[in-house]
């Protein structure tokens, strides 16, 4: 029975003044400003304990609006609510808007002591309260049934303050949450369709249409879902830190966008070329918000949105309407879509700014006009892409009908330019071939001079050393030059053949081949090696199996045999023999030198065809350089081949020469040698 008293003393009391909130089963899950009362603190500096004070003296103002709209101030506002819970179930005050920087919350822990929660859209999370697109505060239960519970809210923001305060319990709460967030996520997922839709439409047609209205799409999706409707807690602590301290860099960013699409989308440079200035101007006005807003003046910042953003969208629907009514059958969509966006738009700012009485709808309401005007101008743009198609397929066909009727001058043009430069081509590629093998030819001759009278000429050198050093007697002396005569004169006849090859040879070698016999060649050439082979000691053996003629380059085979010779001589050792074969098959004379050699040589040094280091033989003699490589050479360009083998503890090196055949005649070798 008590009970009940005290319930009808609070209907009572609540039918009187309006101030106690009566919580039940059937309470229903909406704004109650009209039932709670404020306190304006202009200097924000007023204490808990002031602001009982100030209650006590009835300087509390009741509220008018179910919404409260406290607008753009530097104040805090202190709000008082009052309630009694009929229910054992635990209640719940919800201050349904996210994006307010600064909320205290005070509720009586014990009799005359409050305790504080702070929270905000700025303000570290607070475990104590559920934070998300909404602020959760738990009610503390009352001290005895019935009793009536007071709470009191601090609120400070640097934009426009709107304060939707509701309360319910654990069912209401959530049967009101969810229906709220099935509408939000259906705008969400429309407005994230329609960016992905127009994104995919730039990346195809390359339009920057397409690229500023996906920027557009983007920022203004930031700022209203993000901002307006409070999901920046989704992307993290420090996105939402960032979005709630610059808000209106996206909003700026957007109109931009938005400004920038409309001035291609009506083509304004050619339907309405005086609004160019008027574009400059409204881009300069939104450039100046974002750096104000970029610098932190949030509060400035508002303002000037709240008067740039009605101006601007009414304006691009003036010029849209303009340029239909010049014959731009296009801005027709433009106008429609537009239109939704001035309605919506105008309506929220003169809710904000306290001319129409602001309802929790609105802030539904302009999502709602943004996808309308998404959706129009989605169809204008798919229009507008079929516009572009057929003008940029006209203007193929005029491009492919002036080249066909140049196809043919051009092509026959080409031709020619083709011919003269292949022809050009060719006998420049000639020209380098010929100078590299002129080059190349010029490196072998000297080589070879280097690399063949070396060795004899050292040994008469240090014979005239001796001499000079008295170190001879007369009679060592005479005798030591005759024994060297023969091969003075050797070495003097072969560097006599060397010069005048190389001077007949000045514009590239050439392969003269004759008739002569290898082994007489072979036997001369031992006598110019016999003073190197009688100081190794060396044993020479020579094998005739068959003694035909060759047809080859008499000079060019000399070196061959001298320098294979040299090399068996350098890379014997002390003691040992050289044994060369000639045989022969039915149409070539085979010539083989075939030497022992220590385990330190390498045969790899004999098989490579590229250049290899020069190394030493047996008596610290050089070789294995080029000697080699010039043998190939010269035997290739008489038609045979040098082949390089082991048997056993010996080296084999073996080259075969064409055989004379009594029918070759100097015609015959005329053709042989040009081939060559």
């Amino acid at each position: 029975m008590r009970s009940v008293l005290t319930f009808l003393l609070v209907l009572i009391c609540f039918a009187s003044n309006g101030e106690v909130i009566v919580i039940g089963k059937k309470l229903p899950y909406q704004s109650l400003g009209k039932s709670v009362t404020y306190l304006k603190d202009a200097k924000s500096g007023l204490s808990l304990a002031q602001v009982i004070r100030a209650d006590q003296d009835g300087r509390f103002i009741q509220s008018a609006a179910e919404v409260l709209n406290f607008g753009n101030s530097n104040a805090a506002y202190w709000v008082k609510i009052s309630y009694v819970n009929t229910t054992q179930d635990d209640a719940y005050l919800v201050v349904d808007l996210a994006n307010i920087e600064v909320i205290d919350y005070y509720a009586e822990s014990a009799p005359g002591k409050f305790r504080r929660e702070h929270t905000g859209s700025i303000a570290p999370l607070n475990p104590d309260v559920v934070t998300g697109n909404k602020y959760i505060f738990t009610l503390p239960e009352s001290a005895y049934p019935g009793g009536i519970e007071t709470v009191y809210l601090r609120v400070k923001s640097e934009n426009i303050l709107l304060l939707p305060i509701k309360i319910a319990l654990s069912e209401q709460l959530i049967a009101g949450i969810n229906k709220v967030d099935r509408f939000e996520a259906i705008t969400i997922g429309i407005l994230m369709a329609l960016f992905l839709f127009n994104v995919s439409v730039y990346f195809k047609s390359k339009d920057l249409t397409y690229l500023f209205y996906s920027i557009r799409i983007l920022a203004l999706f930031i700022y209203m879902i993000f901002y307006f409707l409070g999901y920046a807690y989704l992307l993290g602590g420090e996105f939402r830190y960032l979005l709630n301290t610059h808000p209106h860099l996206f909003l700026g960013l957007g109109s931009i966008a938005g400004i920038a699409f409309s001035y291609r989308f009506l083509n304004l440079r050619v339907t309405l070329p005086w609004s160019l200035k008027i574009i400059y101007a409204l881009t300069a006005a939104w450039m100046v918000l974002i750096v104000i807003s970029a610098l932190g003046y949030k509060s400035a910042g508002s303002n000037i949105s709240q008067a740039l953003s009605p101006l601007t969208i009414i304006t691009l629907w003036g010029l849209g309407l303009a340029a239909y009514i010049k014959g731009y059958k296009l801005a027709l969509y433009f106008v429609i879509s537009w239109s939704f966006v001035c309605i919506s738009t105008t309506a929220l700012v003169f809710c904000l700014a306290g001319i129409l009485p602001y309802n929790e709808n609105f802030l539904h309401f302009v999502p709602l006009g943004f996808i309308f005007e998404l959706l129009l101008l989605s169809l204008a743009l798919g229009d507008r892409l079929k516009e572009m198609k057929r003008a940029r397929l006209q203007e193929h066909a005029a491009k492919l009908k002036v080249q066909e009727e140049n196809l043919y001058l051009i092509g026959s043009q080409n031709e020619r330019l083709e011919k003269i430069v292949d022809s050009r081509t060719r006998a420049l590629k000639k020209m380098v071939q010929s100078l590299e093998a002129a080059n190349a030819d010029k490196t072998r001759i000297f080589s070879i001079i280097a690399h063949d009278l070396r060795s004899p000429f050292n040994s008469l050198i240090s014979l005239f050393s001796l001499n000079d050093m008295d170190l001879l007697t007369f009679d060592d002396v005479k005798m030591l030059l005759n024994d060297s005569r023969k091969n003075v004169d050797n070495i003097h006849n072969t560097l006599n053949n060397l010069l005048y090859w190389a001077q007949s040879q000045m514009k590239g070698i050439t392969t003269a081949p004759s008739r002569f016999n290898v082994r007489v060649m072979v036997e001369d050439l031992m006598l110019v090696y016999q003073p190197l082979i009688s100081k190794k000691n060396i044993r020479m053996e020579i094998a005739v199996d068959d003694d035909a003629d060759v047809f080859a380059d008499l000079n060019q085979i000399n070196l061959v045999i001298r320098n294979l010779l040299d090399n068996a001589i350098k890379f014997t050792p002390l003691g040992y023999y050289i044994r060369i074969r000639i045989w022969g098959s039915q149409n070539h004379v085979f010539i083989d030198v075939c030497n022992p050699v220590t385990d330190q040589l390498n045969i790899d040094q004999f098989i490579r065809k590229e250049h290899s280091e020069p190394s030493y033989g047996t008596s610290n003699e050089r070789g294995v350089g080029l000697g080699l490589h010039l043998c190939r050479d010269f035997v290739a360009k008489n038609k045979g081949i040098l082949k390089v083998s082991k048997e056993d503890d010996c080296v084999v090196l073996r080259f075969n020469l064409p055989k004379f055949r009594i029918e070759s005649s100097p015609a015959v070798e005329a053709e042989l040698a040009e081939k060559a």
